[in-house]
């Protein structure tokens, strides 16, 4: 029973004589409903603030993925591989340059040939911009420099895709080019040989770069951009030309070893013997010999001296013709077996040439007189200023 009931039944408790007013102190008093909007007013406060937390963070998050796919539409996915080469280099490795601007990504920004965007896609139509804003609305901001930013959060949030334009732009590429059992091409056959890099040249064309290796067959280009670029090695004497790929990653110096296909620079020279060419002349006295030699590289060979050697007989010439010119004279005293005789005027036969080469006048006496010294069936070694040498039996002749 509560306490209203127990007035309605006790009447003589009451001193007044009447029934007292009864009311139920069940209800809220007014300091209880001020609390209670209190504690729902801090409680919607830190709902907003927590869904705000974290719709801020979401979009955080989609601005950062959106950044990262940027990049890639610049600079290329390294991931992409095709055959184990890198395959994707975006905008820059088309290009050769960084794009002035984040339209460039989509739409070509001067007619350039190179350009094979685009280099990322629109997710909404209807909003042809959406590639350029960040997660809250605003525009990224972006000039050309290898930094994408994002301000929509209030702050900056950004994104390098690189360490530096150099190491976009700026790279090396170098080798060494050798024949097919790994000789280098030396002094004598370095200048014919030409590598030939073509990479993008910035502006939506390209550019060849032309160089040539040392005697050891090294080469280097330099500030080429990052990309897949032809290089071609050529060995001009026969034109032939072998064209490889080279795979330039950021902030690197690539260096790759090529071999050309046969021994095109072999042994220590190019001039050898035409077969059965030597002839002993003289009329009677056997003491002149005629030969011929003939250049079997494929490039020019300059001859400035030779050196002719044989045991016997002890005999010394006096001067040699070289096809029609004569290149060297020693009266007295006259040139022994193994001296160098240097050409008053150097020789060049053009490859394939065959020329005439004649070594008069020998005799007993170094110092000259009328005793002549016969050749037949001497064995000769001639040797050249290019490295070539033979040796070679005079047989009878024809005196």
């Amino acid at each position: 029973m509560n306490t209203c009931d127990k007035y309605r039944t006790d009447r003589s408790t009451d001193r007044r004589g009447d029934m007292s007013i009864c009311t139920d102190n069940r209800a809220f008093t007014l300091i209880e409903l001020v609390l209670v909007i209190v504690i729902i007013g801090i409680l919607v406060t830190v709902a907003i603030r927590s869904g705000q937390h974290i719709v801020d963070s979401s979009r955080t998050e989609e601005t950062k993925q959106e950044l990262e796919v940027l990049a890639r539409a610049t600079i290329g996915n390294p991931a992409l591989e095709n055959n184990g080469i890198r395959s994707d280099f975006g905008y820059v490795g088309d290009i050769g340059s960084l794009p002035p601007d984040l339209d460039a990504l989509v739409s070509n920004p001067g007619g350039y040939g190179t350009w094979k965007g685009p280099y990322i896609g629109n997710r909404f139509e209807q909003a042809a911009e959406d590639y350029k804003r960040d997660a809250w609305g605003s525009l990224y901001s972006y000039s050309g420099g290898v930094t994408i930013t994002s301000s929509g959060s209030g702050s900056n949030i950004m994104h390098k895709f690189a360490s530096s334009t150099s190491s976009l732009l700026s790279n090396s590429v170098g080798g060494i080019v050798l024949d097919v059992d790994d000789t280098p091409p030396g002094s004598t056959f370095k200048d014919y040989v030409v590598l030939r890099l073509t990479f993008p040249d910035g502006s939506g064309g390209t550019t060849t770069s032309t160089t040539s290796p040392d005697i050891g067959g090294h080469f280097e280009f330099s500030s080429i951009p990052i990309g897949n670029h032809r290089i071609e090695i050529i060995y001009t004497p026969y034109n032939d030309t072998m064209t490889r790929f080279v795979s330039v990653a950021p902030d690197s110096r690539v260096y790759s070893q090529y071999n050309l296909g046969t021994n095109v620079w072999t042994g220590p020279g190019g001039l050898e013997y035409v077969d059965g060419s030597i002839t002993v002349i003289g009329g009677a006295d056997c003491n002149r010999l005629r030969f011929e030699i003939e250049n079997t590289w494929g490039i020019p060979i300059d001859v400035s001296s030779m050196t002719v050697t044989w045991s016997t007989p002890t005999a010394y010439y006096e001067r040699i013709r070289f096809a029609t010119v004569w290149v060297y004279e020693s009266n007295d005293p006259r040139t022994a077996s193994g001296q160098l005789a240097t050409f008053t005027s150097t020789q060049t036969l053009a490859p394939g040439e065959i020329q005439v080469i004649h070594i008069e006048d020998f005799s007993q006496n170094q110092t000259g007189g009328a005793i002549p010294a016969e050749m037949n069936w001497v064995d000769v070694t001639f040797s050249f200023s290019d490295g070539s040498s033979f040796t070679i039996n005079t047989g009878a002749g024809a005196c």
